[in-house]
């Protein structure tokens, strides 16, 4: 067995036995001198192999190094032997889902506008350099209409209030921090001025 897999085994069965897949090195380190000694007696430098090792399996995507404190959290095995066993002993087949009711209200746009939109501003996101766009099965490219001033907040379904973004940029505009949202929003409102 080659060092690296010694060492994987050895972390698997330490946080089995910790009952945690994050673990210190100087921990792991005291608890498995003895073992990595006997397993290459002529290794006078055990403890610089196993963070070489270490940084193996890092470099893996098997470990995660947390902090400067030398933490480790354990990436690359499905469970351990206590989540197993967690999981083992949890029933949800029996659980119901939870029945909520909400009362939702919308805006009703026009789809005559949205489609008007999309005649004039194109089938490309209004937002500089971006070419972000599929073909749909329809053959169209695929585009979303964005109302700038949103109907919620006093906004219009009309042209000037009305461009076309890619689904990431829409999202942006919808979600994205406020200072973003309102350098886009002045962008889109600029920009259908001019094309308009």
């Amino acid at each position: 067995m080659k060092w690296k897999e010694f060492v994987l085994k050895n972390i698997i069965e330490y946080c089995n036995r910790i009952g945690s897949r994050t673990f210190s090195l100087s921990d792991f380190t005291k608890d498995k001198k003895e073992v990595f000694r006997l397993f290459k007696p002529d290794n006078k430098h055990t403890e610089a192999k196993i963070r070489q090792q270490l940084q193996f399996l890092r470099d893996d995507n098997v470990l995660s190094f947390l902090d400067n404190t030398g933490h480790y959290t354990l990436r690359g095995i499905d469970l351990l032997e206590k989540e197993k066993q967690e999981i083992h002993s949890l029933d949800i087949s029996k659980e119901t889902p939870e029945r909520k009711e909400y009362l939702v209200e919308t805006y009703v746009r026009d789809v005559a506008w949205a489609k008007k939109a999309r005649n004039i501003f194109g089938e490309f996101c209004l937002c500089k350099n971006c070419n972000n766009t599929f073909i749909k099965d329809d053959g169209l490219r695929y585009i979303e209409v964005h109302h700038i001033i949103p109907l919620c907040k006093g906004g219009e379904d009309a042209l000037w209030n009305l461009s076309v973004l890619c689904a990431h940029h829409h999202r942006m505009a919808h979600y994205s921090d406020i200072r973003t949202r309102i350098q886009l929003e002045k962008f889109l409102l600029k920009e259908i001025q001019c094309r308009l």
